[in-house]
């Protein structure tokens, strides 16, 4: 995002007055629509299907939050992402003093979108609060605190390349917002466009209008799996979108700024459901494979552990790949004396890596290579 004057030959402007589209090419939509609506429907019922899919779902969204957070240029890792949630969750005074600010992003966008999840779970609308509460918790704490969280924009924002000083897309304008969110809002609840498509629309049309200071991508994308599983595409609101548009980044922008441009709306809802089937498919493929390690992981944990607690031990470091070992005393549902036990067979026998050793009244933290090493993207 750029935030001062630069040269603005060649900006395309947001395209005031033309959303919704009046129209669209349905017999160029329909095949892309059946293709993404059948593979959405196989990803739905895959992980319906999966016992404690949320042991399987979790990585995914961790997944998603790296990539997600990458696309606007934060960089971070997936065991930097576990590393940060285990200090927390270990109560830290400070979880945050040794992080870097590429980190901190990031684990904010995954907590955001859990939050936000949950609140859809229990009957929170998907509306102009979720939304700006959602940026609220995005943006609270680290660079990002001094840009507004949780409220709209007051000056004109626009994107483009800062260092050569172009830019490329005007948003509209500040005081036309607060009408223009009232009608996304609006399309997103009455619309009677099929599910796919008006979750299509309702994406460019958010990013269109950059309706915040900084943040814009992160909550537009994250919109995306809220509207599936709030218009009946999902039965769970888990799907992660952010690695094809991260693979076709160019696309993916210039299919958007088409809209505003050229009013090719039907060209971008092609794009999107070409990205809901591709990405289905990859999901479904990782799914596949973190269900596949748990398994392996399984006779591995039972040969090394002999243990009746064996199971509590593996799904523990499955949820929580990164963690301190007091958590896992207290929380595993192993007695106390078993669970100290069992993590230092799991050292010992090479399944956990310590990252840090026992120092004090601080307890050791470990890392379960073999989950960290599948999600890496």
């Amino acid at each position: 995002m750029v935030t001062k004057a630069f040269d603005l030959t060649g900006a395309v402007s947001y395209h005031t007055g033309q959303f919704p589209p009046s129209s669209l090419d349905y017999e160029r939509l329909l095949g892309p629509l059946e293709e993404a609506a059948a593979s959405l429907a196989r990803y739905d019922a895959k992980m319906s299907g999966m016992v404690n899919s949320e042991l399987f779902l979790a990585p995914l969204r961790r997944q998603d939050a790296v990539t997600s957070s990458r696309m606007e240029g934060t960089i971070s890792t997936i065991e930097e992402l576990y590393r940060l949630e285990a200090e927390e969750d270990a109560g830290s005074a400070d979880p945050y003093r040794e992080a870097r600010n590429d980190d901190i992003e990031t684990y904010l966008y995954s907590r955001a979108l859990r939050n936000a999840q949950q609140a859809l779970a229990e009957g929170a609308p998907l509306g102009e609060h979720l939304i700006r509460t959602a940026h609220q918790q995005l943006l609270s704490f680290g660079r990002g605190a001094r840009k507004r969280p949780g409220s709209y924009k007051v000056d004109q924002n626009y994107i483009g390349d800062e260092r050569r000083g172009q830019i490329h897309y005007v948003p509209i304008a500040p005081e036309h917002l607060g009408p223009a969110m009232a009608d996304l809002v609006r399309y997103i609840d009455e619309s009677t466009m099929r599910p796919l498509i008006r979750t299509a629309i309702a994406h460019v049309e958010f990013e269109a209008l950059h309706p915040f200071e900084d943040g814009n991508g992160r909550i537009g994308r994250m919109l995306i799996t809220l509207m599936l599983w709030k218009l009946g595409v999902l039965h769970q609101p888990n799907f992660f979108v952010s690695g094809y548009f991260e693979a076709h980044k160019s696309e993916y922008i210039e299919r958007m700024r088409a809209v505003s441009a050229t009013g090719d709306w039907t060209g971008w809802v092609i794009f999107f459901l070409r990205a809901m089937h591709a990405q289905a498919t990859v999901n479904i493929e990782t799914a596949d494979a973190i269900f596949q390690l748990h398994g392996q992981m399984r006779e591995r944990f039972r040969d090394v552990l002999n243990s009746q607690f064996h199971d509590q031990a593996l799904d523990f470091v499955f949820a929580s790949p990164i963690f301190r070992n007091d958590r896992f005393v207290d929380r595993s549902g192993i007695p106390a004396s078993s669970a100290r036990a069992l993590s230092r067979r799991l050292v010992d026998a090479g399944l956990l890596r310590t990252i840090e050793a026992a120092s004090g009244r601080r307890a050791a933290l470990y890392a379960f290579d073999p989950l960290l090493d599948l999600l890496k993207v």
